[in-house]
């Protein structure tokens, strides 16, 4: 007669259960530390859009603010609205205080480059992420970068790049005449401006998705970037 297989002891059906434990636990801390390294990935993406969306909006307001200061004295913007120096700048401030740093800015629009009320940013985030080695042997971390480049070489890469795009969009403006066809005001979406504040009410900016047809480049404006760097030039 053959004999009956032995059954497994109490001992090492529990030893059985404890390696199956072990490897589930294991197994789930792997999978909560890769919807957490996601999860932050994703806040990471999604700060870096609010940084760039707030920029292309502060820059675009430039426009906007020069557009409210013609109307209340009595014209009607046609050309000119946009100062590159003044964007950059109120772009760069506002990327920044949303961690993260500006990296190109332009201005368009639909009007043979004269108007200048699309404003289309880039920014990337402030942080770096060290990536996890293969081997093991490092394990992932985020730091905050300096202005320089990361080294890739090195396992820095730059996390969280994002753009916008921003449009200042003109109320329907006509001139007010008085006695002898004299100009006494201007009146948008039938109201009289009575101020820059009032003015810049009814103007509105807002996000969109499509930049203008021509790139912003009036006459006798020039490009702040331009000008740095033809001045580096030898």
């Amino acid at each position: 007669m053959g004999l009956a297989p032995k059954s497994p002891s109490a001992d090492e059906r529990g030893q059985a259960s404890l390696f199956l434990l072990v490897g589930l636990t294991l197994s789930l801390v792997a999978l909560i530390m890769l919807f957490v390294r996601l999860g932050d990935a994703n806040q990471l993406r999604s700060r870096s859009q609010t940084a760039a969306d707030a920029a292309a909006l502060a820059a675009v307001a430039v426009a906007r603010d020069n557009a409210a200061e013609m109307l209340a004295n009595h014209q009607i913007p046609y050309y000119r609205l946009y100062d590159p120096g003044l964007g950059r700048a109120q772009a760069e401030k506002y990327a920044q205080k949303n961690g993260a740093i500006l990296e190109d800015i332009r201005a368009s629009d639909n009007s043979m480059g004269q108007l200048g009320n699309f404003v289309r940013v880039e920014v990337r985030g402030a942080n770096c992420r060290k990536e996890l080695l293969e081997d093991r042997s490092r394990g992932w971390s985020d730091t905050v970068c300096d202005e320089t480049e990361p080294n890739e070489e090195e396992g820095f890469v730059r996390l969280g790049n994002a753009a916008a795009i921003a449009e200042m969009v003109m109320p329907d403006c006509n001139y007010v005449f008085g006695t002898e066809y004299r100009i006494v005001g201007v009146a948008c979406d039938g109201q009289v401006i009575r101020s820059e504040q009032h003015a810049r009410q009814l103007i509105e900016i807002r996000l969109v998705s499509k930049e203008g047809r021509y790139l912003y480049k009036p006459f006798g404006v020039s490009d702040p970037a331009e000008e740095e760097d033809s001045s580096s030039s030898p």
